[in-house]
């Protein structure tokens, strides 16, 4: 799924979705939310929905090898990985906060300067920009704005 020939990655990704009975939960629950995002974006399926086809009814295929490491698994990439202490802590809530507003501050830049481009899932489970979704948004009217023509 990370091939850089996509026609390996695609046919690839074609299979495990197909090994995991078209349900994308299952998909990124076995591989990890990053590897499994160009399946789920191209099909549509970023919210998780269920895929079409006739499988067993079978639901619960955790190995016990899985059962045992559910804890250490990242879900973004779907390694198992041993627990790291957390890097807030020792932190005051004012550290948290400056390093919080950091983080955005560094975020908006970015976003800016065309660097990334903010998204979001859309109604129909694909990819829409936030700058698109904000301009189709139509504000309630401002229940002041007759009261100050008046005055």
């Amino acid at each position: 799924m990370t091939s850089p020939n996509t026609n390996v990655k695609e046919i690839v990704a074609e299979f495990l979705f197909v090994l995991c009975k078209e349900n994308p939960g299952r998909l990124v629950k076995y591989t990890g939310y990053g590897n499994a995002a160009g399946l789920l974006a191209r099909r549509g399926l970023m919210t998780l929905g269920k895929g079409h086809g006739d499988y067993s009814s079978d639901e619960d295929s955790d190995t016990e090898t899985y059962t045992r490491v559910i804890d250490k698994i990242n879900p973004v990439t779907g390694r198992v990985e041993e627990n790291k202490p957390s890097p807030l802590e020792g932190m005051s809530e004012e550290q948290k906060e400056y390093e919080a507003h950091q983080l955005a501050q560094l975020c908006v830049k970015l976003s800016r300067e065309g660097i990334i481009k903010p998204m979001q899932v859309g109604p129909d489970g694909k990819m829409v920009s936030l700058e698109e979704s904000f301009s189709q948004m139509s504000l309630p009217p401002d229940p002041n704005a007759d009261s100050e023509e008046d005055t």
